[in-house]
């Protein structure tokens, strides 16, 4: 029996479902009132004006009651129905469009609660997440976590990576406030659950430098750590850090193009930024102004650098108060500092000491590797020309390269400061900067309390840092001195610094390797008597 003979058979069933009947109709081939009159001629069958009458008016109002019926109820079911009931209705794409919409629509509501469940620490299911749900109103915010749970995958999620991470933003010229974006990396680093708070106090503990003051007071004052003694933190840096008091921040000098006095020893300080030049030299120039190692220092108010050299001379006290490190010069910024130095002996030694840019070994490396220089760094890379060859005085010349230990795997622009450093030697070469004129080249080691060594141990470690990871920098430099018979053809490796300093902005001043500093500037550098000047005017000119 057919489908129509059962319908038929059984029409009567229909009355009060007219809807069911016209579907059922449509399914076996029956699309009009015409057909269905034909049908039932054909079979034989009676058919009950009532249903003829209703099953006509089915028929001539099309599928738009059944359609209607579909988008009031608006569900998967509601639009299933309305499909079967008019295999060929007007509307059969809209249907199929708005199943697949609620069928998403129902995969995204099922997402919110899969998101809300699902271990965002967990790499696969993450990933499992985002194949799922494609649509998902949180496949964005899962994309994002992905990519930073695969980065955490190759470069850690400790203490140390902190670390790393950390020095690459100092380092970063993009960063505006590197302070901030580092105090915002360890909030995420523990909010994350990368690292715990006791993380971080072991690793201030085992390094009081970890971190800055300016980062330490802001994890003070967002109550990330309530308790700075837990890592053994001296109470005089503590509260010296709750006071929350900057750094000093110097302004950019006037250029220079020649070395205003004249005679003098000229006592040149190399580094690349964050070298620990600046304050090393405020170490130097505060133990000159002191009163303990030369008698007196007088400063020449003619110099470029006079209101600078101020400030640094009289930086550090060695009462046993901390003190605040000044901020770091401008890196394009170089500062003349002349002054006389009274000895023990009445001899006066007149010494200009030359602050060089930080910008300034870099831009000798760009110089040679063909890299573009914007205008600030041509006009470092002018200074060096025109105070060192092109105005080039007669006096003497002692030259300081400061490096700080540990500070070997720090980046600059994605190159470590050798780099630099062979780069500059290699400069200094071609150009023949360092001439007969010079007595002295010394590298000068900042941070040396990071080897945790003293006297010839101290030492021994120094010379084997170097040649860790300076070796032809220092060989470059071994060279210049036996080439232009400068001190024998030695490069003195001096060890310096500050004394106790705590979250790299506060310091405790020990003047005892600064001291050694300046003892070596009044040994290598002309004295005369008061009122003989003659005399030493013809010994620079020897």
């Amino acid at each position: 029996m057919s489908n129509l003979d059962t319908i038929f058979d059984n029409i009567d069933q229909y009355s009060n479902n007219i809807d069911d009947l016209v579907a059922a109709l449509k399914q076996a081939g029956i699309n009009d009132f015409d057909e269905f009159k034909r049908a039932a001629r054909e079979l034989g069958l009676p058919v009950k004006k009532s249903i003829q009458d209703q099953v006509a008016e089915k028929f001539a109002s099309g599928d738009s009651d059944a359609w209607a019926e579909a988008t009031s109820l608006d569900t998967e079911d509601a639009y299933w129905k309305y499909l079967d009931a008019n295999p060929e209705g007007e509307h059969r794409e809209e249907a199929r469009t708005r199943i697949d919409e609620l069928k998403q629509q129902s995969k995204a509501e099922v997402s919110v609660d899969i998101w809300e469940c699902l271990d965002k620490s967990n790499i696969a299911e993450v990933q499992r997440f985002i194949d799922t749900y494609p649509d998902s109103a949180f496949r964005d915010d899962a994309a994002r976590i992905l990519k930073e749970l695969r980065k955490d995958q190759y470069l850690g999620v400790d203490i140390k990576a902190l670390e790393r991470q950390m020095k690459a933003i100092r380092t970063d010229a993009q960063v505006i406030n590197p302070e901030k974006a580092i105090y915002e990396r360890i909030v995420s680093f523990i909010n994350s659950g990368k690292i715990k708070v006791n993380d971080l106090l072991d690793a201030l503990a085992e390094d009081n430098n970890f971190i800055s003051g300016t980062v330490a007071n802001l994890l003070w004052e967002n109550n990330v750590i309530t308790d700075f003694s837990r890592a053994g933190i001296d109470s005089d840096f503590i509260a010296h850090m709750m006071s929350n008091i900057t750094p000093q921040k110097f302004m950019a000098p006037e250029p220079m193009t020649r070395i205003t006095k004249n005679p003098c020893t000229e006592v040149y300080f190399w580094g690349i930024p964050s070298s620990g030049k600046s304050c090393a030299l405020g170490a130097i120039l505060s133990a000159a102004n002191s009163g303990k190692i030369a008698r007196s220092m007088q400063r020449d108010p003619d110099c470029q650098g006079y209101g600078y050299m101020n400030r640094l001379a009289n930086l550090f006290k060695t009462n046993g108060s901390v003190g605040t490190l000044p901020a770091g010069t401008a890196i394009s910024s170089t500062y003349e500092m002349g002054f006389n130095l009274e000895a023990e002996d009445g001899k006066v030694h007149p010494i200009t000491c030359i602050d060089l840019a930080g910008e300034l070994v870099r831009c000798m490396y760009k110089h040679d590797a063909r890299e573009p220089l914007t205008d600030e760094q041509q006009n470092v890379l002018q200074t060096l020309t025109d105070v060192l060859i092109d105005n080039r005085t007669d006096n003497r010349k002692i030259h300081f390269f400061v490096i700080e230990y540990g500070a070997e795997d720090r980046l600059y622009e994605n190159l470590p400061q050798s780099v630099y450093l062979d780069a500059a030697v290699a400069y200094i070469q071609r150009t023949g900067i360092f001439k007969k004129d010079t007595d002295g080249l010394y590298l000068l080691i900042t941070k040396v309390d990071k080897a945790h060594a003293v006297g010839e141990e101290l030492r021994e470690k120094l010379r084997a840092y170097i040649s860790d990871n300076y070796q032809g920098f220092y060989n470059g430099l071994c060279k210049i001195c036996k080439d232009n018979e400068i001190n024998g053809g030695k490069v003195e490796i001096q060890p310096f610094t500050l004394g106790s300093v705590c979250f790299q902005n506060y310091c405790k001043f020990k003047d005892e390797t600064a001291a050694t500093v300046v003892r070596t500037l009044i040994n290598r550098s002309y004295g005369y008597k008061t009122g003989k000047l003659s005399s030493i005017v013809n010994k620079f000119k020897k």
